[in-house]
């Protein structure tokens, strides 16, 4: 299998806007303040890519859509990227989840115009003339692989990838794959996904995640979005080496530290990694049992 690096990295997120930040937050390890559950995140184009963005294409772009492209800034301002290496060639794996947070503020303001949830309930045909043609194109799947290929001029083919929390691992697994195989050079995988959005609010609410005083609880909804440009050719620029990306599917809602120990144990056999990417996603029990095979397996 041929070797995978990462070229560059670029990201944007609620509480760290780029890397440079994060390095901060990682150096502080400042308090974050508590989040606003409920309220739309109005994420806005920083300054460098309203600079770049048509009219007509900010006229679609969702939240979502508007990290991605605000982590594209990030990518591109690093020192070594001055611009993709033969784009027109270049895959683009997008594992994108929480496209949809329209419907949630068109919601919101109709309860504000009618006062009640419950009228809000007796009345909700007037959400149909609160919605145009514009408005239903941010709904679509595909809405942050368009105005990511189009902002760097990518034609190598573009596959959005939904899979819960885990369309950022499944989109960065399946480029792997393919660059370990020959099938491709390079490739950008994109994994943006918002916590923050009404579809999983719902389901974190029913499973006591938001709940403060629940102590089977560690979550801080937000949202984020990270880009790895990925290259099997050259590796002497590269900030490191991805030796093994790898899931594994589990029933129960919430793995056991067995599960984890299963999975883990077959890149102990295969590699020796510096780092490990944790999946981590805040619940508690979930977070120590994928720790603690971590560190027994690589000490």
């Amino acid at each position: 299998m041929k070797p995978v690096y990462i070229r560059a990295t670029g990201l944007y997120a609620e509480h760290c806007v780029d890397q440079q930040q994060l390095a901060q937050h990682l150096a502080t390890r400042p308090a974050l303040p508590a989040p606003a559950l409920y309220q739309a995140a109005n994420v806005r184009l920083v300054k460098s890519e309203l600079a770049v963005i048509a009219r007509e294409d900010r006229s679609i772009l969702n939240d979502l859509a508007t990290g991605i492209l605000n982590a594209t800034s990030d990518l591109l301002s690093q020192a070594a990227v001055r611009g993709l290496d033969a784009p027109e060639d270049m895959p683009l794996y997008a594992g994108t989840d929480g496209v949809a947070e329209y419907s949630f503020t068109a919601l919101s303001q109709l309860i504000e115009k009618l006062g009640t949830p419950q009228a809000t309930l007796q009345d909700l045909g007037q959400l149909s003339g609160m919605t145009n043609p514009i408005t239903m194109m941010r709904f679509l799947s595909t809405n942050p692989v368009y105005h990511l290929s189009k902002r760097l001029a990518l034609r190598g083919g573009g596959y959005p990838i939904r899979g819960m929390s885990l369309s950022g691992l499944y989109a960065l697994e399946d480029a792997v794959a393919e660059l370990q195989a020959g099938r491709s050079q390079q490739a950008l995988v994109c994994a943006a996904g918002s916590m923050r959005n009404f579809d999983s609010l719902v389901v974190f609410g029913k499973l006591g995640l938001l709940d403060p005083e629940n102590p089977a609880a560690n979550l801080h909804p937000s949202y984020g979005t990270a880009l790895l440009w990925l290259d099997s050719t050259r590796g002497d620029d590269a900030l490191a080496e991805l030796q093994w990306v790898q899931s594994c599917y589990s029933p129960e809602p919430f793995p056991q530290r067995h599960d984890w120990l299963q999975l883990l144990e077959q890149a102990a056999k295969r590699v020796t990694p510096d780092v490990v990417v944790s999946y981590c996603n805040g619940v508690k029990a979930n977070d120590e049992n994928e720790t603690s095979v971590i560190q027994a397996l690589f000490p």
